[in-house]
């Protein structure tokens, strides 16, 4: 007899891999681990202080203009329309 087929249809018919933590995924050596959740550490804390200058540049970014109100000229348009003579004919 074979498996049941509610086995197979939860492997998929493949074997995953198994998922690794992140300190799972980090280089084994003790002085490697701490030099990167330092530099890590860093970033984070150099992003806190900034953070008011950078939403001030993202809220200049993606602020919304506001709508211009068209001018008007105090020249009237002049405009004279041509209708080419096919066209009167089949109007009558």
């Amino acid at each position: 007899m074979s498996s049941a087929p509610e086995d197979d249809a939860r492997s998929g018919g493949e074997d995953e891999i198994p998922r690794q933590g992140f300190l799972a995924a980090m280089p084994k050596r003790t002085l490697s681990r701490v030099v990167v959740l330092l530099a890590a550490l860093a970033g984070i804390i150099y992003l806190r202080q900034r953070t008011n200058s950078i939403a001030g540049c993202m809220a200049d970014a993606f602020r919304v203009l506001p709508a211009v109100e068209p001018t008007r000229s105090s020249v009237p348009i002049k405009a004279r329309a041509l209708v080419s003579p096919d066209l009167r004919e089949k109007g009558r």
